[in-house]
């Protein structure tokens, strides 16, 4: 239980530190692109490719889950700076609900009566956590956390067909470190195509950047060992940790930012609590 505490609350610090680059006006897009520079040199020193064997196969799929790493964590960014990180953790974590969706219609698992209801309190969870109240009462709903829900279960859902099909024992470890490569080097193509190339030349950025990869490395390797160690199974351990992410993360952004919650969004974290309990009963 231990390591499933540790993971998730490595996963809420990566949401405090987006909401932080705002704090100390540190740009998302370089500090993403120093993120992953060094999330792939952890790797590489962990799990060197050139012993890996053939990789030809990977290097497409590879690219394409880069390109979305990149995407998705800068939307995470926007997000946890626009909405806050209550919405931000929702809307990422709930993400599992697509996820299970498409186990549904393609591998044909029957999640059963309380699945279902636990998916129906995650959508509702991510809408009301989404939507944010005006001083007049009256809601509008901010489509960033909706945004981030959708695209967080593609890279879900395409870390799960590669891992079925295309990855084995000897390719396991690599494959991730193969995404951040080319996640980094698109982040800094981006970065140079907008004129931003200036801004790597700040001790800030590379800095908080620097922090970010140590922290996606590390909430990664200690998924892996929750999974491995801690004597649960994955239908209980992601969803476990989802659920430690959108309270710790909440909770820090409380203390950290002073961010409050409205009725509205605290009703759908309530919703998305609700939603792992059944999802966890589930099974």
């Amino acid at each position: 239980m231990a390591l499933v505490i540790l993971a998730a609350a490595l996963q809420a610090l990566l949401f405090l530190l987006f909401r932080s680059f705002e704090e100390r006006r540190i740009p998302l897009m370089p500090a993403i692109a120093v993120n992953y520079v060094v999330a792939t040199l952890f790797g590489v020193l962990i799990a060197p490719p050139w012993l890996a064997g053939p990789l030809g196969a990977l290097w497409l799929p590879s690219a394409g889950v880069g390109i979305l790493f990149v995407l998705i964590f800068f939307l995470t960014g926007i997000t946890a700076q626009r909405d806050g990180v209550a919405a931000s953790t929702v809307a990422s974590k709930m993400s599992v609900v697509l996820t299970v969706l498409f186990s549904v219609l393609v591998h044909h698992e029957i999640p059963g009566i309380l699945g279902w209801t636990g998916l129906m309190f995650a959508v509702s969870g991510v809408v009301l956590a989404s939507w944010a109240e005006r001083g007049t009462g009256i809601g509008k709903l901010s489509w960033f956390p909706l945004v981030l829900f959708i695209g967080t279960a593609c890279i879900d859902v395409s870390l799960n067909v590669v891992q079925r099909n295309m990855l084995n024992a000897g390719t396991h470890a690599v494959f991730p470190t193969m995404c951040t490569a080319f996640a980094g080097a698109l982040a800094f193509a981006i970065v140079v195509a907008r004129g931003s190339a200036s801004s790597l030349a700040r001790a800030n950025v590379w800095f908080g950047g620097g922090v970010l990869g140590l922290l996606n490395y590390a909430t990664l390797y200690f998924v892996v060992q929750a999974l491995a160690n801690s004597g649960m199974q994955a239908s209980i351990v992601f969803p476990l940790i989802s659920v430690g992410v959108i309270l710790l993360g909440t909770l820090g952004s409380m203390v950290l930012f002073r961010e409050r919650l409205t009725r509205t969004r605290t009703v759908g974290i309530g919703f998305a609590v609700i939603a792992v309990t059944l999802l966890i009963l589930a099974h």
